[in-house]
């Protein structure tokens, strides 16, 4: 008997069957959408070259900024020196003036007081010339930003919270109160007011009276 090679009617059909037949509970076939293939992770490569290329943006910043932190602090410190030479360079005829009064103090006494203002003069020209300025408080109204006061006295001239002393000067730089002034401040006075002349005119009448009447 030859063998069919090929499916006979019974395989065909139970085939078929087996085909149209619904899937049993638990093994239904996920749609689609599970079925798509996952979406593609991130290039690592490129996620580890942005990383070290914002590393080295940040270091080149803390870099400049370190450089122009020190190079600040260059140019701070060679100001301080220039103004320093400045006034020292200004202060050289003085002392020169004042050596030479020194010098001449034993031969010539009296000349010695003269040069002494002179040099005083001079020195005091310098320190304006620099921007140096006397605080004003003899007699003014008493301001503790530019005053400080070291001790109060009774004044019956001068109004109460004014200046009436000055124990040490004060200066300014500019703006800046490079020293306040140190002054005594006048207060009210305690003891009790004159009698005036109509106060004391009464008096005397009533003496005057009680002695005629005696």
């Amino acid at each position: 008997m030859k063998k069919d090679k090929g499916k006979t009617e019974l395989e065909k059909k139970l085939e078929k069957e087996i085909a149209s037949a619904p899937a049993p509970a638990g093994t239904e076939t996920p749609p689609a959408e599970a079925q798509a293939p996952a979406p593609e992770q991130p290039d690592i490569v490129a996620l580890v070259a942005e990383r070290d290329a914002v590393r080295d943006q940040l270091l080149r910043t803390l870099a400049d900024f370190d450089n122009y932190r020190k190079r600040l602090a260059r140019d701070h410190e060679r100001t301080k020196k220039l103004a320093a030479e400045s006034v020292v360079r200004d202060l050289l005829p003085v002392l020169d003036n004042l050596e030479r009064a020194v010098d001449h103090a034993d031969a010539e006494p009296d000349a010695l007081v003269e040069g002494v203002k002179m040099v005083l003069g001079q020195f005091r020209g310098v320190l304006d010339r620099h921007g140096l300025k006397q605080i004003p408080a003899l007699n003014k109204p008493f301001d503790p930003h530019v005053h400080e006061a070291v001790m109060q006295a009774e004044s019956d001239e001068i109004p109460p919270d004014h200046v009436v002393q000055e124990f040490e000067k004060g200066y300014k730089l500019g703006d800046f109160v490079l020293r306040p002034a140190k002054v005594v401040v006048s207060k009210a006075s305690s003891e009790p007011a004159p009698a005036t002349e109509e106060e004391i005119e009464p008096a005397d009448a009533d003496v005057a009276q009680k002695s005629d009447t005696d």
